[in-house]
């Protein structure tokens, strides 16, 4: 009798759950079928049901109810007690987080309805809904912030630099459609003959293109196609005519080579081996035969370039090639320095950090900090900070830095530039910098396995690369962006002459 009783116990609860379900589908029929919303018809409560194994293994017996068996119908009734609180609990989760229902709404919509109006053979993700929503929540952060698919994340992480055939410049449109020199790597043909970042392209004379344009001149401007620029510049000689403070420069002979030493560190403290590794064109840009006896100049062009700092990148030793500059400055017997920062749009950190301990200075602490790091709210999470050297190299009872600066200075030049403010080791020439004092990282997500193109299966991850930091000055405690660093009216020159010519009048003193 216990065990009839028992049996017709479960058998009335199975019953009142059918009824209940049923009532339910009957209330919401056509309201609520969208894939990501859970509603109550028999397909999307199978597509729910299948996650939970338990309820995999006992469902037959519990539907078919044809077992006498106490344990099949206890295990199918756990089964079905949990997906219910399962689904109470999402439900009540998307009631507790509006945002999260609305965006599960509209996927659902855009999976159920949309019309598929273009097809982009080269884009796998082009219709993962998932994933383009995902994106566009990134990337609504801000111009930096977006979301990396697993095979941009692998990318990212892994890549290598290809040897090939190249001048060493790169290019930029400005606001007007020109073509301008973007960056000329230290080093590369384009830099040995004189082409300068900033130098507005307008003629190509070209021989020995690799796209089969017909060698001969041609004109640029801003009716000029992308495409067809790109072609031009793929020619094993250029002859370019360009524009620069107003003027047309010919640089003539830029030729395409497969190698060449580059550095993102540029110096002069004189003429000899180890007192520069600058070209002539740029010397004459600076004016290095004018500068004074007791004055050096360095440019940086990136913080992004570890061999900077680092000899050997993986173990981070050495001095780097920035280290190696100061100690040449010294062994020159150079006690002023102008610090060139014009066009360096940023990189790491830690890069920045290691260079500052070279250009600051508290004489309260060997240990200066660079940037104090704050989170959305406000709240400190974290400081970089390096062991000032300063004192090896500069006398700390005077002022013997100058930076130039123009709109292109950006980032981790605003970093270390805030620095050197604030610990008065320099004064600013030039203009106002970009204003970036906001930080990046790449934050994993979920680990997948991708094929990549030579057939290989890696290990990769779908990532955020997002803002999550805000930087500020060690000192004053001023965050900088979409403001920047703006020189005084007495130190504000629009053009390298102007630049120079105000450095050498304050290091004179």
């Amino acid at each position: 009798m216990a065990d009839k009783n028992l049996n017709d116990f479960f058998d009335d609860e199975f019953n009142k759950q059918e009824e209940q379900r049923s009532r339910q589908q009957q209330q919401t029929n056509g309201g609520n079928n969208n894939a990501y919303g859970f509603g109550y018809d028999e397909q999307r409560h199978n597509s729910m049901y299948q996650g939970i194994p338990e309820y995999q293994q006992g469902q037959d017996k519990f539907v078919a109810r044809k077992s006498k068996k106490k344990t099949a119908l206890l295990v199918s009734l756990v089964a079905v007690l949990m997906v219910i609180v399962f689904f109470l609990g999402y439900c009540t989760f998307l009631i507790a987080h509006p945002d999260l229902k609305f965006i599960n709404d509209v996927l659902g919509l855009v999976n159920k309805n949309a019309y598929l109006w273009y097809e982009d053979e080269n884009d796998p993700y082009q219709h993962d809904y998932a994933y383009q929503a995902a994106k566009a929540i990134l990337e609504s952060i801000d111009q930096y912030s977006t979301l990396l698919t697993p095979e941009e994340y692998y990318e990212l992480m892994t890549s290598v630099e290809e040897a090939g055939s190249t001048n060493g410049v790169s290019y930029t449109l400005s606001s007007n459609n020109e073509y301008v020199v973007y960056e000329v790597d230290i080093g590369s043909p384009a830099y040995n003959k004189g082409l300068f970042p900033g130098d507005i392209v307008t003629k190509l004379k070209i021989s020995g293109n690799l796209d089969g344009v017909a060698d001969g001149e041609y004109e640029i401007s801003s009716a000029t196609k992308r495409e067809d620029f790109i072609k031009y510049i793929h020619s094993k000689l250029i002859d370019f005519t360009v524009l620069r403070n107003g003027r047309e420069v010919p640089v003539e002979g830029v030729y395409v080579t497969e190698y060449y030493q580059t550095t993102s560190v540029e110096f002069y403290f004189g003429e000899g081996k180890n007192n520069t590794n600058m070209s002539q064109p740029y010397k004459d840009r600076i004016g290095a035969d004018n500068l004074p006896s007791d004055t050096g100049y360095i440019r940086l062009t990136t913080f992004m370039d570890t061999t900077a700092v680092y000899d050997d990148v993986d173990n981070e030793t050495g001095d780097g090639d920035f280290g190696k500059a100061m100690n040449a400055f010294k062994a020159s017997g150079k006690k002023k320095l102008i610090f060139d920062l014009c066009g360096n749009g940023g990189g790491r950190s830690d890069v920045a950090e290691k260079i500052a301990s070279y250009l600051c200075y508290d004489k309260n602490n060997e240990n200066i900090v660079v940037s104090v790091n704050k989170d959305k709210d406000n709240n400190v999470i974290g400081k970089d900070s390096a062991k000032s050297v300063y004192g090896n190299y500069f006398d700390v009872s005077k002022n013997n830095i100058v930076v130039l600066t123009d709109g292109g200075s950006a980032s981790a030049s605003e970093m270390l530039l805030g620095a050197m403010l604030d610990y008065n080791t320099c004064v600013q020439v030039g203009t106002k910098t970009y204003g970036k004092g906001i930080a990046q990282g790449v934050i994993p997500l979920r680990s997948v396995t991708i094929q990549l193109a030579n057939g290989e299966w890696v290990n990769s991850y779908w990532a955020a690369y997002m803002t999550y930091v805000k930087f500020y000055t060690p000192l004053s405690d001023v965050c900088h962006h979409g403001i920047g660093f703006a020189p005084s009216a007495a130190n504000t020159a629009t053009n390298y002459d102007g630049m120079m010519q105000r450095a050498l009048q304050i290091l004179r003193g």
